[in-house]
């Protein structure tokens, strides 16, 4: 056995080893916040002496947890809704733009991306008292809008990689209007990462705290900033009832975003196999 047969030996199992202590230390925190949200006793303590669903009986009986997971839901779906509205023709218009400012713009609007969720919430909280603009509903759609609209473009310039330009173009020849083209022609070709898009929006909408937090109100109080105001409070299992909710929601959306369009397209398996 040759030394270079050895070296990837030993680099493949290190690897592996790496990647499993890196899913360990990302899935254990939740693990244990699932497990503490059947626990039987009134308190935090891990592991549970005993196991009771009493935590999430309270949470759909109570009429103020379930009012904010509807207002949750809602702000995730027009969220949703608006960033593919915008995400898609920004998205086209970038495959289309040339030069320079192709780059330029294609990094604004990423940029949500690059910058704390914190710092955005408040740069958006400063930007609505600069117009004598109240914090409500539309105001936090707003502001998840601007960290989710990021996720589509990202997703439908991804889905652009494999669409020959020139069928668009072969279509408008044809007599085919902009919209005609687009709706028969281009949207089934990239229709998985407009709805990978929409999908990852939800979720993005459904987790996010920190720019809820600065744009809600008493009268508007997401999930999450109701959750983070529990726990700041109190310590039972109650939070972990709530946040397993949160996870639950997160993982149905991964699980039909796979049904629908695959995770391995989301990493760009197929298209590598394809090649």
């Amino acid at each position: 056995m040759s030394l270079m047969t050895v070296l990837r030996f030993i680099g493949r199992h290190v690897l592996s080893a790496y990647v499993l202590l890196l899913s360990l230390l990302v899935a254990a925190p939740i693990i244990v916040v699932v497990v503490m949200a059947f626990s039987a006793q009134a308190y935090f303590t891990f592991p549970p002496t005993g196991f009771s669903g009493q935590w999430f009986a309270q949470v759909a009986a109570d009429p103020e947890w379930m009012a904010s997971l509807r207002l949750s839901i809602v702000i995730a779906l027009l969220v949703a809704t608006f960033s593919t509205l915008l995400g898609v023709p920004a998205a086209l218009g970038l495959r289309r733009a040339q030069g320079a400012w192709s780059a330029a713009l294609q990094l604004f609007l990423l940029s949500p991306l690059m910058l704390p969720t914190m710092l955005i919430g408040l740069a958006l909280l400063e930007f609505l008292q600069m117009l004598n603009l109240p914090t409500s509903l539309w105001a936090v759609v707003l502001g998840h809008t601007v960290i989710a609209c990021p996720y589509v473009v990202r997703l439908v310039l991804a889905s652009f990689a494999g669409v020959d330009p020139s069928l668009s173009r072969a279509a408008r020849n044809l007599g085919a209007s902009p919209i005609q083209a687009f709706r028969r022609v281009t949207f089934p070709l990239i229709r998985h990462g407009v709805i990978a898009g929409a999908l990852f929006s939800l979720i993005v909408s459904l987790d996010d705290v920190n720019i809820a937090i600065f744009l809600s109100d008493v009268h508007v109080s997401p999930l999450p900033v109701r959750l983070f105001t529990y726990i700041e409070q109190n310590a039972d299992p109650l939070g972990a009832a709530v946040a397993s909710v949160l996870v639950l929601l997160a993982a149905l959306l991964i699980i039909v975003c796979d049904r629908v369009v695959g995770i391995e397209w989301l990493f760009g398996v197929k298209q590598q196999r394809r090649a």
